[in-house]
Parts: structure tokens; C-alpha cells; sequence
């Protein structure tokens, strides 16, 4: 049986004008347990923050109940 997990992954979107500013995009992924660096997918980063955490927790919920 896999659990799969979710982590908090934000991105950066750099500032020209400023660098090494940047303004934080949230996004999520979808991981199994025990490979943490094979995510499977990941949240869009168009949504909101608690859209995409809520989300990824339903993928992630869902994909440990399936694949038993």
C-alpha cells in the first residue's frame, strides 16, 4: 500500500527590476511516501492558495485508497 503526501512547493517569479525579490506563487505536489522525488502532479498556480491545498489533499486521499 502507497500514502501519498502533499508539500508545499511555492514558486518564485522573479522581478527584473529587483533581483532576488520575487513574488511567491503557492503550488503543491503530489507525491508517494517513500519517493518523495517522483511527485505525479502538482496544484495549478492560477487558484487560489486554500483551493489548491484542498486539492491536493482530495488527490492525495484519493490516490491512497485507489492504488492499495
Amino acid at each position: 500500500m502507497t500514502t501519498w503526501l502533499v508539500e508545499f512547493f511555492p514558486q518564485v517569479e522573479s522581478d527584473p527590476h529587483s533581483p532576488g525579490l520575487g513574488q511567491e506563487i503557492p503550488c503543491y505536489r503530489i507525491f508517494p511516501e517513500h519517493e518523495p522525488e517522483r511527485w505525479i502532479a502538482q496544484t495549478n498556480a492560477a487558484l487560489t492558495q486554500a483551493t489548491q491545498e484542498e486539492f491536493a489533499l482530495l488527490i492525495a486521499d484519493a490516490l491512497s485508497k485507489i492504488l492499495m
